[in-house]
């Protein structure tokens, strides 16, 4: 009699602690087969949640009442006192899936009264006749969560906010229960063009071309690609697409650069087709008011300089002659990156003149000013 207590207050503390999690926010119940979930607790990574059939001559006493069909859940809880007890996250999908079968039954009722919904429309019209899709739905109208922004400097724009390729790949794992797909639906377009090398004139206080010792301005090859592509979601059966364009700017000429532009193309081409599909996939960024705050008191709260601040976010660079972390930021707040000889150059540069460069184009300038063959002539860009 005792052991029946102990577990069915067992019990009841786990089912509170669904409902609690539930109402807050903090679970996530895809379900991704007839008999399987995913439950997603926060920033974790999601459990699997399936219902499996018994063995014929298997039996399993719940509560004093038999069944034939048993709870599984991935999670340690589940492990250790499963199937006796159910574990939170098992007690989310039961709970879940009874609220989604009431709102069905609602559904159902309406679409009874009504007529046939048409299958033209905007994605959110037809969802709402979904019933998996009303979930999807519903999750895909919360407030974008702003700890997953970051922020890139733009050429022209100055600081702006953006998405990561693997966060929006993963949440729409989360979302979708990995029943989608991206697929390139054209050959990638690369336009190249020769461009003056520009660097940072002191005295003009502005950015001139780059003259060689022979009076010849500095060229650089640069490039853009641009790639179609679309993002189809499997909704009961149905696919669903939108399709965007990906582009993505290099510089120079060499297989690594244009490889690095056709996977950032790609990424690019993903990341806008998901857009489409409303604020959980960034699309609330492209208002400017929004734009302009976005992502900053993210990274206020971790420590971490956002481009516009006066520490780089880029890694940092350890100095061969002694095995402590060396930071080396111009004063623009750009730091310098990994190429051996711009670091030879940044500290030849400060011990010469008892400065930092304040740009990186001044520190150009300064080398091609200097006729000393040990002093290196370039610096990355």
């Amino acid at each position: 009699m005792q052991d029946t207590q102990e577990l069915s207050q067992a019990q009841a503390e786990r089912t509170e602690r669904a409902k609690s999690a539930i109402l807050a926010g903090k679970f996530l119940v895809t379900r991704i087969a007839p008999q399987q979930w995913t439950v997603k607790n926060g920033g974790k990574l999601p459990y699997a949640v399936s219902l499996k059939p018994l063995h014929p001559n298997e039996v399993i006493e719940v509560q004093g009442a038999s069944r034939e069909l048993t709870w599984v859940c991935t999670c340690m809880d589940y492990q250790q006192r499963g199937p006796q007890i159910l574990c939170k996250h098992i007690e989310g999908v039961r709970l879940s899936e009874a609220a989604q079968n009431q709102a069905n039954s609602k559904i159902d009722k309406e679409n009874h009264m009504n007529e046939q919904p048409s299958t033209d429309g905007n994605l959110g019209d037809r969802l709402s006749h979904i019933p998996q899709g009303e979930s999807i739905l519903r999750e895909l109208r919360q407030p974008l969560d702003m700890s997953r922004v970051k922020r890139r400097q733009a050429p022209g724009m100055g600081s702006v906010p953006y998405l990561e390729g693997y966060d929006v790949i993963d949440h729409a794992n989360t979302v979708f229960g990995f029943a989608w797909s991206f697929d390139l639906i054209g050959e990638p377009v690369i336009v190249r063009w020769q461009k003056n090398v520009l660097v940072w004139n002191q005295q003009e206080k502005r950015k001139v071309p780059l003259i060689d010792a022979n009076g010849n301005v500095q060229t650089e090859e640069v490039g853009l690609v641009y790639i179609t592509g679309k993002v189809s979601v499997d909704l009961d059966g149905k696919l669903h697409s939108h399709a965007d364009l990906g582009r993505c700017v290099f510089t120079g000429d060499t297989p690594e650069a244009l490889d690095m532009a056709l996977a950032g193309s790609a990424t690019d081409c993903l990341k806008r087709c998901f857009r489409q599909l409303g604020e959980q996939f960034g699309n609330t960024l492209y208002d400017k008011e929004i734009a302009q705050n976005a992502g900053l008191e993210h990274n206020r709260s971790t420590g971490a300089a956002s481009p516009t601040a006066s520490q780089s976010s880029r890694p940092t660079v350890s100095s061969p002659a002694s095995t402590s972390t060396v930071v080396r930021n111009y004063g623009d707040g750009i730091g310098v990156n990994g190429n051996a000889s711009e670091q030879e150059a940044f500290d030849l540069f400060k011990d010469k003149t008892g400065k930092i460069p304040t740009t990186k184009d001044e520190l150009r300038t300064w080398l091609a000013g200097q006729r000393n063959p040990t002093i290196p002539t370039t610096v990355a860009a």
